[in-house]
């Protein structure tokens, strides 16, 4: 086993077979060290380890605690999840026998039929006859579209819970409108979830499969950059409130809808898109607020400035963010900037749900902690040992990584042929 940091000037003198030897073997013992790591990501993202307050997603989690780029995170976790669904690529990983990057490129097509035959390929080639191969695959595999109309009338229809006060909807739309519904929720997904430091967006990332946050800043786009008219409540975030001295906070309720708890109310009174009625003893109406935002333009100024994004720490969102009072104003809260951070809206009702909370510190510091006490730390240190990785996955050959290549070239068109062919006469 060479040491290279021991070795430092001697080097120079060790044979480069030994380092070629070397090199393989390691990249054979990282590839199974990978493999475990990834079935663990799929586990945790499985079981939604990362959702217990508000974090999200995997991808974001990993970026967080794991310091690994987002990008490569989300890859990370469809290549965990696509390995749940493969065991023979999963085995040969587990192994050492193929690398991450010919994993990472299969499970673009494997399926649970066509894996072994995969398989055998990328234990025959390169890893980038293996990309090659299956981007090819994928693009003679997609799927053409379907003759027809949906007959199905477009409609919908919205009401309110009588349980909990939830408001569900459902929807039907034509194909044409469907797609460009999914269209306007990729990208209100992408606005939403724009982190700091991100240029651009996944442009391979699909319209999200929980389309709610999505449709939610769709809603406050439109709330916050179109003028309601004057005689239409409907189009208005409408909240009445009875008297303090009168009925008390509890009497808080959407305009013809549910009633708001404490909590709800607090987190609603937060918000800039949304106007107040105040009743008195006889519910008539008192006071009308103009729409709420309580923070000054140069207070909102001064707290983009200091903290650019949502301050939950593993968030880093950029859009649709709250100025959120860490005492509440209702509790005597002041409206000052060490009294003010900004939340994305997600972490916003997260917060007043209770799945974490803000300690004010003083001189515009503040501690995130989870319910039983413990903070929630920026940027969690992180440690390793390569020589346990070498003791861990020592049974691993030297040359198992490398595979049985004669250096023949890639004729793209007829291996994807070829395995296409057999594929559909093997169904």
């Amino acid at each position: 086993m060479i040491d290279m940091v021991d070795a430092g000037s001697e080097a120079g003198r060790i044979e480069t077979k030994e380092i070629e030897t070397e090199i393989c073997a390691l990249a054979g013992r990282i590839a199974a060290a990978s493999a475990q790591y990834l079935i663990l990501v799929g586990e945790f993202d499985a079981r939604r380890g990362w959702a217990g307050w508000e974090v999200r997603s995997c991808a974001h989690w990993l970026s967080w605690r794991a310091g690994v780029d987002l990008h490569t995170a989300r890859e990370q976790v469809r290549v965990a999840k696509a390995m749940r669904e493969l065991p023979l690529i999963t085995s040969a990983y587990l192994s050492g026998t193929i690398s991450y990057s010919k994993v990472r490129a299969m499970t673009r097509v494997a399926t649970a039929e066509n894996e072994a035959s995969l398989l055998q390929k990328a234990l025959d080639a390169p890893a980038a006859h293996i990309e090659r191969l299956c981007r090819g695959l994928k693009k003679a595999m997609r799927p053409t579209k379907g003759n027809g109309v949906d007959l199905d009338p477009c409609a919908g229809r919205w009401r309110w819970d009588e349980d909990d006060g939830s408001l569900v909807l459902t929807a039907r739309f034509r194909p044409e409108d469907g797609k460009r519904f999914l269209a306007a929720l990729t990208r209100a997904e992408y606005e939403r979830t724009r982190t700091d430091g991100e240029s651009e967006g996944d442009r391979a990332a699909p319209a999200p499969p929980n389309p709610v946050p999505a449709m939610i800043a769709m809603a406050e786009m439109v709330c916050a950059a179109m003028d309601s008219p004057v005689v239409s409540p409907a189009a208005e975030v409408l909240v009445h409130i009875g008297g303090v001295d009168e009925a008390g906070s509890d009497h808080a309720h959407f305009d013809d809808g549910p009633g708001l708890d404490d909590e709800t109310l607090a987190q609603v009174l937060c918000s800039a898109v949304m106007r107040t009625v105040g009743h008195g003893r006889l519910g008539r109406t008192v006071r009308w607020s103009s729409t709420a935002k309580v923070p000054s333009r140069t207070q909102l100024r001064q707290l983009i400035i200091r903290d650019r994004c949502c301050t939950v720490p593993g968030c880093g969102r950029t859009r649709f963010l709250h100025a959120h009072h860490v005492t509440y104003r209702s509790r005597g809260g002041a409206t000052s900037l060490d009294n003010l951070v900004l939340l994305c809206g997600e972490h916003h009702r997260a917060l007043h749900d209770g799945y974490f909370f803000i300690e004010a510190l003083g001189d515009q510091r503040f501690s995130f902690r989870h319910p039983s006490g413990t903070e929630i730390i920026h940027a969690p240190a992180m440690s390793g040992d390569a020589d346990e990785v070498r003791r861990q996955y020592s049974g691993i050959a030297p040359d198992a990584i490398v595979p049985d290549w004669g250096g023949e070239g890639l004729d793209l068109s007829y291996a994807t042929d070829v395995l296409i062919t057999n594929w559909q006469r093997a169904a």
